[in-house]
């Protein structure tokens, strides 16, 4: 298949597109070097199935001519850290919905299968461990901004079920703290100990 990975070049997505590329797909990777590393893809650049495109998921044009004849979109760019949770939070608001926007329609004009990848964080400060799918958000008020990523995420999340309803095939992954080679440490994140994916 032919295979787009948004934020291909991050810590995930550099691994994701590596492993991808050896299961024998064709690759794109967009990222616009925000978070992510080009070095990261270092062994798949000589790859002849292997494309790189430094460009923004809110560049439509751009996204648009990249989903030609693919199958699956890996949808893992994001504006996030706590950093830009803090101190730019219409960034991370904008980045996130606008971008997962795009994706999608995009993906439902071409009826291209997305794979959104959402985070732990739209659970906000619910203690009722385990979580589930189902389990409730609670989150601290709106002017408090270190809940702008979760809110955005969880938005993100509902237009995905939106488009599922219309037919759209759509997997979401929430994210616990993942961590390992290639993590890059944004000023301010806190890393933790553990990694594990809702099931």
């Amino acid at each position: 298949m032919r295979i787009v990975v948004t934020g291909g070049a991050g810590f995930i997505g550099s691994h994701l597109a590596q492993a991808l590329l050896g299961e024998g797909h064709e690759v794109c990777v967009i990222d616009d070097l925000s978070n992510g590393n080009k070095h990261f893809l270092a062994g798949a650049l000589s790859n002849r199935r292997f494309q790189f495109v430094e460009g923004s998921i809110l560049d439509r044009p751009l996204l648009e001519k990249l989903l030609e004849n693919t199958q699956v979109v890996y949808h893992l760019a994001a504006v996030l850290g706590v950093k830009n949770t803090v101190e730019n939070p219409l960034k991370v608001i904008e980045g996130n919905i606008d971008g997962t926007r795009n994706v999608l329609e995009l993906a439902w004009k071409k009826q291209i299968k997305v794979v959104f990848t959402s985070t732990s964080e739209i659970y906000g400060k619910n203690d009722e461990l385990p979580f589930s799918e189902q389990s409730d958000r609670v989150l601290g008020p709106p002017q408090i901004n270190r809940w702008c990523y979760a809110t955005a995420k969880a938005l993100d999340e509902h237009m995905c079920f939106a488009y599922s309803d219309k037919g759209l095939p759509v997997t979401i992954v929430r994210l616990f703290n993942t961590y390992g080679p290639r993590q890059l440490r944004l000023s301010m994140e806190v890393s933790y100990p553990n990694l594990s994916l809702l099931h």
